[in-house]
């Protein structure tokens, strides 16, 4: 088993995430850690750069693959979320990269999907993508890692269901590491982005790196 060393935090905390990835993918702009055992991805991290981020390319036509690049046994399909409860959850954000054309196609590969609590995912963590937009824009740069942990059951075809969702957010000219850690549920919908701020030590913690 393969093991991605996510660096972002460890200026400021000295703590290593390590995630067991049984394959890595790198993509255009994005790396993927991904788990077949789950057939979704760990984790996802990128570099975003502010005067990139309101170019905003539509996002129509734009539609769900299967990611061929990974073993077929490891493979997940869009037809796996349907009437299951979940969406399909972007770990790179086609919203990030909505400049170019090509790398918004790749963040629809279901190699960059999870499952998400529809609530979670149309509300607050979509506020919480524009926050990390807000601070590539404020700042110049930053570099993101999103990830989920946890499980706690499947959806179609061996799906694994996170129980959380995080995203570490390292600013390099603060050198300081905002980060957000979110239960799968419906429940965190409305409320505020501010109540989910951890350190990266928490997300440690709870998900067991």
């Amino acid at each position: 088993m393969k093991k991605l060393l996510f660096l972002l935090p460890i200026l400021l905390f000295a703590i290593d995430l390590q995630f067991k990835c049984d394959e890595i993918l790198h993509k255009q702009a994005f790396d993927i850690c991904y788990s077949c055992k789950y057939k979704h991805p760990l984790a996802v991290t990128y570099i975003l750069k502010g005067d990139l981020v309101q170019k905003k390319l539509s996002r129509k036509h734009l539609t769900f693959r299967p990611d061929y690049n990974l073993p077929a046994k490891c493979r997940s399909y869009s037809k796996d979320y349907s009437r299951t409860g979940y969406d399909r959850g972007h770990l790179a954000p086609n919203a990030a990269f909505d400049y170019n054309r090509a790398i918004q196609k790749q963040t629809f590969l279901m190699s960059n999907i999870a499952p998400q609590k529809p609530q979670l995912n149309r509300r607050l963590w979509a506020k919480i993508e524009k926050f990390t937009r807000i601070l590539a824009i404020k700042y110049g740069k930053i570099e993101v890692t999103t990830g989920v942990c946890g499980n706690k059951g499947y959806i179609k075809n061996g799906v694994g269901i996170p129980k959380y969702w995080f995203k570490i957010i390292y600013i390099p000219k603060l050198q300081k590491s905002p980060a957000f850690l979110v239960p799968n549920t419906n429940a965190v919908g409305r409320r505020k982005i501010k109540e989910f701020l951890v350190d990266v030590k928490e997300i440690k913690e709870k998900c067991g790196f």
